[in-house]
């Protein structure tokens, strides 16, 4: 069928391409609009409806009107002069407390900036004040704190430009009367941070994108094969997201903020590699003599194959995290694997129908391609890797085996800071820490549900002074009661910031172990708030990875079985696959936990390289495994195959590796640690998976294997190669007169 696909789209490319510009432009804009409307940062609500925090969270909604998607954000008034508040000063911030509900955004201006097709969406017109009250003191007595709900997606620009709205007024508002007020936390921190880092993402993007032209244009040395791949993979990167977009709405279903920032970048580094595969084989059958149509048809036959093979095992893979506990894997997984199908369909239908059109065009000015070159790199490395497969593979499980080592002291961090020091919230956030406490402008709330008589007045007085008791936390504030009676609430400050490992750990251990030891009789404790739903996810995260990676395996080793039709090379090529993802931890936990003395990777980390390393290093060792079986069936002896499938396919894979190490080492620029963390892995971890396991250990180990290596779908024989329907066969009378048909033809 792939066949029959591929010389039917060399056939017509045109209407190819036509119908994937008419379909992926609306598709793109109107769906990506909707997914930003089903987008949420509310952690909690990925969280199981058993967990801890979860419970707590609905508790409160119940019980005391908390409204979902609310964040809390801290304002800090105090005077101009810098003196000491006095109370007429007080009873104007509690004024402000008392009017902050009633205001409503200007949504004109905020509507024009953003020139959306479809309008303001639902949640955004939503976007307001839901509560403010007064806060702590501080500095003796010089500030005033002001806890302030508000409820939007912080993530979303629309809602930080509403924020900044309610910034101006209140700003303006108090300098009449001799006052300033500064904000930090949720949509304030966001919109200074967004701010701030404006420049820098727009660096990061410009680095990313002319990294791939860039190298693209050396590697080929024509303007249309730097520009084409990355303008193709744009297009099904829109209409990628605008299918998940359209389909988040149909089905009801929220997306966590960091998913469409995710899968372009996913869609990039996979649509990248197909295109790179392409190109190399449809080069060298252009240099065997093909017109451009049965050179596009003839790449499209042997590559499709592998990048259906590739793309089913990266769907295979993400379709396990549907088994996940954690909400978010359960909805990032269909996401990605939405992505790559619609990926898939674009490399078997768009690629080859723009390589058909492109044809030598796409190499131009260069002509140096028109000739191979004969005793390059490629030729040697593969002659060296056939000579001595042993010492090769053995030198590189050796490097490997060290860093991945290393990997066993991984440590995680929960922090993912990296906001600004410059930024009004930042200063606020650092006044607030210094003279309170790190955990001052992020409350934590611990709950009290009654099973069967009311809360007396009183009750919980007990309570609130075993947990003020309790290491970590700083302050705990006065209880309230629900007003059946039947909940109670303690608002806890703790001394570190919520999103540190050390709040973790007061939450999950002694912050709950005292709640639950001197809870009323009949009742049940429950902790929530920032620092108990971050432990509560990570314990989740941990739970599902033990459940993800080996399932995960197991389908990639069945794929594999079925794709190279054999039970031998499926099993060394996921045993390299893990060494790869155990050696890039390990690197990244020696730079950065040991080397720069970080307290952890981020605990993002073991998923960031599931989806990037493991996925496209998946990728790299099925084309390699392809090609060597080819060769294999062509005729050729083992040592001899692994020659000639290095020669043709190191090229395409360290090209393709080395682009897209380049892109992902931009995110190294960026000012926040998790964000370097994660740029450094993705580039080190693709530069081990092109450059080590799949052209050094997966050829060095299939030809110690030999012919063994695809047993039993090849067995021992040997098979009479046939040059007339062999695509890398020299150009006989016999192929010459059918590729001369089949330009007359007008294919």
């Amino acid at each position: 069928m792939l066949h029959r696909l591929g010389d039917w789209v060399a056939h017509h490319p045109w209407r190819v391409v036509l119908v994937w510009v008419v379909l992926a432009l609306p598709v793109g804009m109107i769906g990506g609009e909707k997914l930003r409307g089903a987008v949420t940062d509310d952690q909690a609500h990925f969280l199981p409806s058993s967990s801890d925090s979860a419970q707590a969270t609905d508790l409160g909604r119940s019980a005391f009107g908390h409204v979902e998607g609310v964040t809390s954000i801290t304002g800090m008034v105090e005077r101009d002069d810098g003196a000491p508040l006095q109370p007429a000063d007080r009873a104007r911030v509690e004024q402000l407390a008392q009017t902050l509900p009633r205001w409503r955004p200007e949504w004109k201006p905020i509507e024009d900036r953003a020139g959306l097709i479809l309008g303001l969406t639902d949640a955004q017109r939503r976007t307001r004040v839901v509560d403010a009250s007064l806060g702590q003191t501080g500095d003796d007595g010089r500030f005033q704190l002001l806890d302030v709900g508000f409820y939007g997606n912080t993530t979303d620009t629309v809602v930080q430009d509403a924020f900044k709205q309610l910034r101006a007024s209140t700003v303006s508002e108090l300098r009449a009367d001799g006052l300033r007020v500064g904000f930090t936390g949720g949509a304030a921190s966001a919109a200074d941070t967004a701010k701030a880092t404006e420049s820098t993402s727009a660096l990061e993007g410009a680095l990313l994108m002319g990294s791939i032209v860039l190298l693209n244009l050396i590697f080929f040395r024509g303007i249309l094969a730097a520009f084409v791949p990355l303008l193709a993979v744009s297009l099904v990167g829109m209409a990628a997201v605008g299918l998940i977009g359209f389909g988040a709405t149909l089905f009801d279903v929220e997306i966590d903020s960091g998913t469409p920032s995710l899968i372009p970048a996913v869609l990039i580094g996979i649509g990248v590699d197909y295109f790179l595969f392409l190109i190399f084989r449809f080069r060298e059958q252009l240099r065997r003599g093909d017109q451009r149509k049965p050179a596009a048809a003839a790449a499209a036959r042997r590559v499709g194959e592998v990048i259906a093979s590739a793309a089913l095992a990266v769907i295979a893979a993400f379709a396990t995290l549907g088994l996940a506990q954690f909400g978010q894997f359960k909805v990032l997984g269909p996401a990605i694997a939405i992505s790559v199908a619609v990926m898939l369909v674009a490399g078997l239908t768009l690629m080859p129908a723009l390589l058909a059109i492109c044809g030598r065009g796409l190499f131009w000015p260069s002509k140096a391609w028109l000739a191979p070159r004969e005793g390059g790199f490629a030729t040697r490395l593969g002659e060296t890797i056939a000579r001595r497969p042993g010492a090769v593979a053995l030198t590189c499980v050796a490097v490997l085996g060290v860093f991945a080592a290393i990997a066993l002291g991984t440590k995680m961090s929960y922090d993912l800071g990296g906001d600004p020091e410059d930024t009004t919230a930042a200063k606020v956030e650092q006044r607030v820490s210094t003279a309170l406490s790190d955990g001052a402008t992020d409350p934590q709330t611990v709950f009290v549900r009654a099973a069967e008589e009311p809360l007396a007045t009183g009750s919980l007085d007990t309570m609130a002074e075993r947990l003020r008791s309790v290491p970590g936390v700083a302050d705990v504030t006065q209880p309230q009661l629900s007003e059946d009676g039947r909940a109670g609430q303690i608002g806890v400050i703790l001394r570190d910031d919520s999103a540190t490992e050390p709040a973790m750990d007061t939450v999950r251990g002694p912050l709950r172990d005292a709640a639950d030891a001197s809870a009323p009789p009949g009742t049940e404790a429950l902790v929530g708030g920032n620092a108990a739903v971050f432990a509560d996810i990570g314990d989740s995260i941990n739970h599902d990875l033990k459940i993800i990676f080996p399932v995960a395996a197991a389908l990639i080793a069945l794929i594999l079985v079925a794709i190279l039709r054999s039970v031998v090379a499926p099993l060394y090529l996921l045993a390299a696959v893990a060494l790869e993802f155990a050696a890039t931890l390990g690197l990244v936990v020696l730079v950065f936990q040991h080397g720069a003395g970080e307290p952890g990777i981020v605990f993002t980390m073991p998923l960031v390289l599931f989806l990037f390393v493991v996925a496209l290093g998946t990728d790299y060792n099925i084309l390699m495994a392809a090609r060597l079986r080819e060769e294999l069936k062509a005729g050729r002896s083992p040592r001899a195959a692994v020659a000639h499938a290095v020669r043709h396919s190191a090229p395409a894979i360290g090209a393709a590796g080395l682009i897209l190490a380049a892109s992902f080492g931009t995110l190294a620029i960026d000012p926040a640690p998790a964000t370097k963390q994660m740029g450094f892995a993705m580039g080190i971890g693709i530069l081990i998976a092109a450059f080590v396991v799949s052209t050094l250990l997966v050829p060095a180990l299939t030809a110690l294997a030999g012919r063994a290596a695809f047993w039993p779908g090849m067995g021992r024989s040997r098979r009479r190669r046939n040059d007339e329907n062999d695509d890398d066969a020299p150009l006989t009378r016999g192929r010459r007169e059918r590729r001369d048909a089949y330009e007359q033809s007008g294919v």
